[in-house]
């Protein structure tokens, strides 16, 4: 995390993550709060920067190119958006998928877009949510998946929100015979040291910010 000695680097420049110090394995409740506040002190412009490119260093991959169906999100406003990526994917003619929500299960289906303008409206907490007509694809289907969270490491490890949506998700669809790549997507100021973990956690393979790219080491 970044204090008064360590300033907001710019986020065109690569950040080193193990070069600020932050505390050992916080509790989790408090490293959201500290991550929190740390999305919600990046400016518009940085948000706006930050996510093209992303966008340009996630289509310009070997995983991108070589994936049919992808699982997107629709960004919170403190979140690194997607929107130019899911814009560029449906002009690649990519199917293009977000989640869908089930509240009372905290489970997720992915659903296809064909559009940020026509397939999206507000939903509960203000959140844009897939519009009910937009047509369920099967999880096997889903070959690049691409994760928000508060935070990541460069281990793979994610720190979500808690309630556990995405955790679940992953863990039904590594269950299948069909593989995927489980990709994180964060601001390179919410890439820490190391994320504290649960057994029920599921690691991404690889983590991808605007200027850097990690890939977990298996086995």
């Amino acid at each position: 995390m970044n204090d008064a000695t360590h300033p907001d680097p710019d986020p065109a420049d690569p950040v080193d993550p193990l070069s600020f110090p932050v505390p050992p394995l916080p509790a989790k409740t408090d490293l959201r709060s500290t991550l929190k506040a740390t999305l919600d002190a990046i400016t518009p412009k940085e948000r706006a920067h930050a996510s093209e490119l992303l966008s340009s260093q996630i289509t310009g991959s070997d995983l991108y190119q070589s994936a049919s169906t992808i699982l997107c999100y629709a960004a919170l406003p403190s979140e690194l958006s997607l929107d130019p990526l899911i814009i560029r994917a449906l002009q690649n003619h990519k199917t293009v998928c977000i989640p869908s929500v089930d509240w009372e299960t905290k489970t997720m289906q992915p659903v296809q877009i064909e559009s940020l303008d026509n397939n999206l409206q507000i939903g509960r907490y203000g959140l844009r949510s897939p519009s009910p007509d937009c047509k369920p694809i099967p999880d096997a289907q889903i070959t690049l998946a691409l994760i928000p969270g508060l935070g990541f490491d460069p281990a793979g490890h994610r720190l979500g929100r808690g309630a556990g949506f995405y955790d679940r998700w992953i863990e039904q669809r590594l269950q299948l015979d069909t593989p995927v790549s489980l990709v994180g997507v964060c601001f390179d100021k919410q890439l820490i040291e190391q994320i504290p973990t649960d057994p029920h956690d599921q690691p991404m393979d690889r983590v991808v910010t605007p200027t850097a790219e990690y890939v977990r080491t298996h086995g």
